[in-house]
């Protein structure tokens, strides 16, 4: 099956944003999810300096299957049935769709770094196999 993601990036009309975040929550994303090949979504709100002057929601949802024309008809066919909120600024909606390219990745799926080089081998100099120096090592006897 081929994944996909389709992101959706939205705004509130101002003054309604809690009433947009309810209906997108409560009500959008589960009828998103009830068209055959969308398996999940997932909201995101925008942070920063720069997030005042642009639209700041974002939604992802992800979208598994072998016929993707089919699956974007059961959207098309399913749209005129899901409930539409006169919060959400229509004309500050862009949706796109992606096709995943790869397997995801995590910090325990990152590729292992080389392990460090490893000591070396003990020399004769070290002593062998115990701790304590040699009699040759710590020199003749001091008669005196």
């Amino acid at each position: 099956m081929t994944g996909y993601i389709q992101t959706v990036v939205t705004a509130p009309v101002v003054g309604r944003e809690d009433e947009f975040n309810r209906w997108y929550d409560d009500t959008h994303l589960p009828e998103m999810l009830q068209v055959p090949g969308f398996v999940a979504g997932r909201r995101y709100a925008l942070t920063g300096p720069i997030a005042a002057d642009r639209p700041r929601f974002l939604a992802v949802y992800e979208i598994e299957t072998d016929d993707l024309a089919a699956t974007l008809q059961a959207l098309s066919a399913a749209a005129p049935t899901m409930t539409v909120s006169d919060a959400m600024d229509q004309p500050a909606t862009v949706i796109d769709l992606y096709e995943v390219l790869g397997e995801r990745r995590t910090t325990t799926t990152a590729p292992t770094p080389p392990a460090p080089p490893a000591p070396p081998a003990p020399t004769e100099s070290d002593h062998g196999e115990h701790p304590y120096p040699s009699e040759s090592d710590r020199g003749a006897a001091d008669p005196t």
